[in-house]
């Protein structure tokens, strides 16, 4: 009797988790917007800054994230080199918050790169070098372009990671 009780148990358990909704689906697209620029030749890093551009909504229209909800953000820099290497940037988004609280993951971002100048700088380091030794191998110095991305730049391909069961809040829908 006690295992028949604790097989029901367990049923009830997995059919419960199986009949749960989602109202946020996993590779669900939300349009995330920088709201401070970002570039790859500041020497005092600061942050760059995004939010939840429009709001998610479910079928029913309730408001699942808010327009101006914050999104946290992870952001690789180099800076330009000497022999034309271009610097670039690379913006992920890696989270937002739902109206109930939940921490919602997301995947995708924008990477940017800079000016190259590689050939400019080999070309004149060489052919200089050549003519006016050793003067002329500083032309090898020039660096390329830093990476630079606008505020209100809006992040392209920005998903769910993964699927969300959001409580709605009664006093919201009134």
């Amino acid at each position: 009797m006690k295992n028949l009780t604790l097989l029901i148990a367990a049923l009830l358990v997995v059919f419960n988790l199986s009949a749960q909704e989602y109202n946020l689906r996993s590779g669900q697209q939300i349009k995330v917007r920088l709201t401070s620029s970002a570039e790859s030749g500041r020497h005092i890093k600061h942050a760059a800054t995004a939010i939840v551009d429009e709001d998610i909504t479910d079928n029913d229209g309730n408001i699942l994230i808010k327009r101006g909800t914050n999104v946290e953000l992870s952001i690789d820099t180099k800076h330009s080199k000497g022999v034309g290497k271009s610097g670039f940037i690379k913006v992920e988004s890696l989270s937002t918050k739902a109206t109930d609280g939940q921490t919602i993951f997301l995947r995708g971002g924008l990477t940017s790169y800079g000016q190259d100048r590689e050939d400019l700088a080999l070309g004149l380091g060489i052919g200089a070098g050549i003519v006016a030794f050793p003067v002329g191998l500083f032309c090898l110095c020039i660096r390329g372009g830093e990476a630079y991305i606008p505020s209100n730049t809006m992040l392209p391909n920005i998903v769910i990671d993964d699927n969300y069961a959001i409580k709605i809040d009664s006093a919201e829908e009134e």
